[in-house]
């Protein structure tokens, strides 16, 4: 990959995935409800620091229309496209995924983690927590994965999008 390739790789799946959450939230009718945070999340980490807290602004993606308010209240999206994800990681602790998850622990205070990951020819996962799923109406039946040391619940992103009434 040229250098800077992978930021590129990066910033295209937040914008993907911003589509994708709009289409689920609208029912397919808006692309528009969700995108990219200001510097990927990175304001609401730098005002942390002078001591103002801009909620909203946590994690890779914030709303811009008003239909998407209480989404993002509830949830901080962290979007990751790696070559390898380590899904091993999920067994032993260590590794990207559980790396990310971890992150989005502390990131995501009271509000609910939501993980977005795409390993290079992988499906794209969503990662939420056992109350997660539950607050978004999904039974545990439809997690592919679970690692209840880390309470990550992992499903394909195309079964959320199918079986996940939006979040309104």
């Amino acid at each position: 990959m040229k250098k800077g390739g992978s930021k590129r790789k990066g910033s295209a799946f937040e914008r993907e995935t911003c589509v994708m959450l709009s289409k689920w939230l609208s029912g397919g009718e808006r692309e528009d409800i969700f995108w990219r945070s200001s510097m990927s999340g990175g304001r609401a980490t730098v005002a942390r620091k002078k001591g103002k807290n801009l909620s909203s602004q946590v994690g890779d993606v914030s709303c811009i229309h008003p239909m998407g308010h209480k989404f993002i209240e509830a949830f901080t999206v962290e979007c990751k496209h790696y070559t390898d994800l380590n899904f091993e990681g999920l067994l032993t602790g260590k590794g990207k995924l559980i790396e990310f998850w971890k992150v989005l622990f502390k990131q995501a205070g009271e509000k609910h983690r939501f993980l977005i990951a795409k390993q290079n020819r992988l499906p794209v996962y969503i990662g939420l927590t056992c109350d997660g799923m539950k607050d978004l109406g999904l039974g545990m039946q439809h997690a592919l994965v679970i690692s209840r040391p880390f309470d990550l619940h992992l499903l394909e992103a195309k079964c959320f999008v199918k079986v996940c009434v939006p979040f309104v």
